[in-house]
């Protein structure tokens, strides 16, 4: 809770590898971005720092990587202690006190480990950002000690980085409200001047990465389409989200010279599934679903709330009306295919087009949500518009918005991208990019 008496104001917190750098970076910071994207592209962080004095081109970011490179992610350890592993997909919270209902400084991902020094009630203690805190002994579980594993040298392959960011008194009442932008790796830091600035951008997928790098070839046969990313994202140090009931399943299926995300990711658009990188995490999901969703909030024109706007018409690629998807089976010499339309679809029109799709069904009505799938893959940017809103942590990619008032933009739209900056005097504005839901089909 904040003092209702203060201006309402954001707060970012950072930590280097569990190491809370808040304090020390609030002298020099300018700004912070987070971009959270809905699929495809990682998710990323960018801290600009001023750096009048040159305290981080010659000393404090070399000093900091190099601490933050040494330690492990628990940000301690010593005498006393035992090691224990975070199990859950989503991750696990992390609070000020042995209750849900303390303060939550932020989250573990899974497969993380972590420290603990004692436990009491249900509640486990560890240090988290140089603070005591507390985790629930139900998602963890000891493991092993191992020798410690030898560290790559730079600081884009090993720093990793927390962000936090805190809206305090928004509402004059007091209470904050907290968006945990979850964990990235350094990718890069860029210093330019004068006036001297340094820009650290961390991403949440490396392009130095393994599963972005490195090329394979594999033969995946009796897999499904979960087992294939959970085996890739396990390989990986990562865990995997499945969130979609329609799950494809592969005789047999090839990875030639290809990296893993990018197997992984024709894999998703082949079957209407879409694939996101964030906090460690590989998750795939049911695009239909996250798009059924009642909306979150209403954007309503004259009525505030929002500081700019673009409204768009256009599109990507070719607009089909319709989509057949076949597939002849070599064993019977039958021909299976399913036809998908757009909701207002007219027979008599000469404009319309179809997009016609080859890909391995096992019946008509397989073929058919396949053809609905990718039909809406390729007419989903028809219509967007982009919003610049006062801070809210809330707006985050994947959720739903209503549009009123706007005219021929009216209507249910999903956050395709969400940008949140964080400015050295407290401002907080957050940017979203919006599609139009595809309705009907």
């Amino acid at each position: 809770m904040s003092d209702q008496n203060m201006a309402r104001r954001a707060a970012v917190e950072v930590a280097f590898d569990g190491t809370d750098i808040t304090g020390s970076m609030q002298p020099y910071f300018m700004s912070a971005s987070y971009t959270d994207n809905e699929e495809d592209q990682t998710d990323d962080l960018q801290i600009r720092l001023h750096d009048r004095d040159g305290v981080w081109l010659t000393k404090w970011l070399n000093d900091a990587v190099d601490a933050a490179a040494s330690t492990d992610a628990s940000g301690g350890g010593g005498g006393g202690t035992t090691t224990y592993k975070v199990t859950p997909k989503i991750g696990l919270n992390v609070r000020s006190g042995p209750s849900t209902s303390y303060k939550r400084y932020g989250a573990l991902v899974c497969g993380t480990t972590i420290e603990v020094t004692g436990i009491s009630g249900g509640w486990a203690t560890i240090s988290y950002g140089g603070k005591t805190a507390y985790v629930s002994t139900d998602y963890i579980e000891p493991v092993e000690e191992k020798e410690p594993q030898k560290q790559q040298q730079g600081p884009s392959t090993v720093l990793k980085i927390q962000c936090v960011i805190v809206r305090e008194n928004w509402n004059g009442d007091g209470k904050d409200v907290v968006l945990d932008c979850g964990q990235f790796e350094l990718d890069t830091v860029n210093v330019s001047g004068p006036p001297a600035v340094v820009v650290l951008k961390a991403t949440s997928l490396p392009f130095t990465s393994q599963i972005r790098q490195t090329e394979k070839t594999k033969a995946w046969e009796g897999y499904t389409l979960s087992g294939i990313a959970n085996e890739m994202a396990g390989a990986n140090g990562m865990a995997c989200l499945y969130e979609s009931a329609n799950d494809p399943y592969y005789e047999r299926v090839e990875q030639y010279k290809t990296s893993d995300i990018a197997f992984l990711s024709q894999l998703c658009h082949d079957a209407g599934i879409s694939l996101k990188a964030t906090n460690n995490i590989l998750v795939l999901f049911d695009q239909a679903e996250y798009e059924a969703k009642s909306a979150s909030f209403t954007i309503k024109r004259g009525a505030g709330g929002y500081e700019k706007y673009k409204l768009d018409i256009g599109s990507a690629d070719t607009l089909y009306s319709s989509c057949r998807v076949s597939y002849v089976d070599p064993t019977t010499g039958k021909c299976i295919e399913g036809v998908a339309k757009v909701e207002d679809y007219k027979a008599d029109s000469k404009n319309n087009q179809q997009l016609e799709v080859t890909a391995k069904v096992a019946n008509a009505a397989e073929a058919k949500a396949l053809a609905e799938k990718r039909l809406r893959l390729h007419n989903k940017y028809t219509r967007s518009a982009t919003f610049t809103l006062p801070g809210n942590p809330n707006a985050t990619a994947g959720v739903t918005v209503t549009l009123e008032g706007w005219g021929g933009w009216d209507g249910k739209y999903i956050i395709k991208q969400a940008v949140h900056t964080v400015d050295s005097s407290g401002g907080y504005s957050t940017q979203v990019k919006l599609r139009r839901v595809l309705e009907g089909y």
